[in-house]
């Protein structure tokens, strides 16, 4: 299954659900005023059964303050309903904010989708 919402003229949101896991694969800016459609599709992917859910930002092109509070809030949600949250990522626009809050510690973050789901799945087997 395979939905596909335009939430703004800069920010395009895929959601993907496969073998237990959910991407959310997100291609664009992320501020203040794309972060609530986000928000919305991360808590209606957690809303879904599965194992581990996944925010695919390796599209994203601005990444502000407020997805980092996104990032935060996702990663509680998830742990509230025994959900692995993972975040792939792999250029500076992403991975410079949230190095420089640590948020990169809080989360399993990975350069891919298919890296992000395993190390979520491994963290759950440890």
């Amino acid at each position: 299954m395979s939905e596909q919402v335009e939430v703004a003229a800069h920010i395009q949101v895929e959601t993907v659900r496969r073998h237990g896991v959910t991407v959310i694969r997100v291609e664009g800016e992320i501020d203040m005023l794309t972060c609530d459609e986000v928000r919305g599709e991360v808590i209606e992917g957690l809303t879904e059964p599965t194992e581990v859910l996944v925010l695919d930002l390796t599209g994203v092109t601005f990444f502000g303050s407020v997805g980092l509070s996104m990032l935060i809030e996702a990663r509680h949600r998830a742990e509230l309903r025994d959900i692995r949250f993972a975040v792939a990522a792999d250029q500076r626009a992403v991975l410079g904010p949230m190095t420089e809050t640590g948020i990169d510690g809080l989360v399993v973050l990975r350069a891919d989708v298919t890296e992000a789901a395993a190390a979520a799945r491994a963290r759950s087997a440890a």
